[in-house]
C-alpha cells in the first residue's frame, strides 16, 4: 500500500513541475494575462498543456519535500516567469511610447484606468490594444504555445541553468523598454516638436493670440492625424518588437 501511495505522490509531483512552469508563464504572458481572462481559464489552459506534454517528458525521481525537490519547484517558477516577463517588455515599451506621444500632443494629463496597467495615458492604452491585435495577427498565441512546449526540450527539468548569466541577459533585454518606445514614438514626437516650435513663433509674433484656445486644439488634432498617418509604420514596428521578444525568450537562457 505504501509503495502504491509513494508512486502516486511521485507521479503527482512529477506532473506538478511542468505545470508550475506553464502556469507561471500563463500568469503574466501577453493576452492570457489580461484582466478579462480569469484565473480559472488560465489554470485550465495550463492543465491541458501539462497533460499534453507530460508523456513526452523525462521527469526526475526526487523527494518533493527534499532540498532538491524544493529547488526544482523554485527553478520551474522562475523559468516560467522569466519567459512571461521577457514578452511583457513589448507592452512596457508601448506604454512608455504612448507617454512620449501624449506629452508631445498635450495629452499628458489625459489618463485612463487600465485594469492591466493601472493609470496610463490614453495613447498608451490605444497602443497596447493595437499591440494585442498585432500579436494575434502574427499568430503570437500559437508561437507562445510552441515556445512553452519546446522549452522542455531546450531547458529540461532538472537541467543545469546558469541563472546569473541568464538574468543578466534578461536585464540587457529590458533596455528594449526604452529603445522600443523611441522606435515607435520618435517620428510623431519629432514632428510634434516642430509644431510646438511653430506655435511658439506665432505666439511670439502675435502676443495677443490666446495660445490655449488655438494652439492646444491644433496640437491634439495634428497629433491624432499623425497617429492615423503612421499607423501602418507603427504596426510594423510593433510586429518587429514581438518577433524580437519571441527570439529573445528562446535565446536568453545560458546552460
Amino acid at each position: 500500500m505504501n509503495v502504491v501511495l509513494d508512486d502516486v505522490v511521485q507521479m503527482l509531483f512529477s506532473g506538478l513541475l511542468p505545470f508550475l512552469r506553464i502556469s507561471a508563464l500563463m500568469l503574466a504572458a501577453p493576452l492570457v494575462s489580461l484582466a478579462v481572462v480569469n484565473v480559472r481559464i488560465r489554470l485550465s489552459i495550463s492543465i491541458l498543456l501539462t497533460i499534453f506534454i507530460y508523456p513526452s517528458l523525462d521527469l526526475p525521481v526526487v523527494n518533493p519535500i527534499s532540498i532538491v525537490g524544493l529547488t526544482l519547484i523554485v527553478s520551474e517558477l522562475i523559468i516560467g516567469l522569466l519567459f512571461a516577463v521577457t514578452l511583457q517588455v513589448v507592452n512596457g515599451a508601448l506604454i512608455v511610447a504612448g507617454q512620449f506621444i501624449s506629452m508631445s500632443m498635450g495629452l499628458g494629463m489625459a489618463q485612463t484606468i487600465d485594469p492591466n496597467a493601472t493609470q496610463v495615458p490614453v495613447i498608451s492604452s490605444f497602443l497596447v490594444v493595437l499591440s494585442t491585435l498585432v500579436f494575434l495577427s502574427i499568430g503570437g498565441h500559437l508561437i507562445l504555445i510552441t515556445i512553452i512546449l519546446e522549452s522542455f526540450a531546450v531547458l529540461p527539468i532538472n537541467g543545469e541553468i546558469i541563472f546569473q548569466d541568464t538574468i543578466w541577459g534578461f536585464v540587457e533585454w529590458t533596455a528594449m523598454v526604452f529603445l522600443g518606445a523611441v522606435l515607435v514614438a520618435l517620428p510623431i514626437v519629432l514632428i510634434m516638436l516642430l509644431v510646438n516650435l511653430c506655435i511658439g513663433i506665432v505666439t511670439r509674433a502675435a502676443p495677443a493670440l490666446n495660445i490655449f484656445a488655438v494652439g492646444f486644439p491644433a496640437m491634439v488634432l495634428i497629433g491624432l492625424l499623425l497617429l492615423i498617418a503612421f499607423m501602418t509604420n507603427i504596426s510594423q514596428r510593433i510586429q518587429w518588437l514581438w518577433m524580437r521578444a519571441f527570439e529573445t525568450a528562446q535565446a536568453i537562457w545560458v546552460l
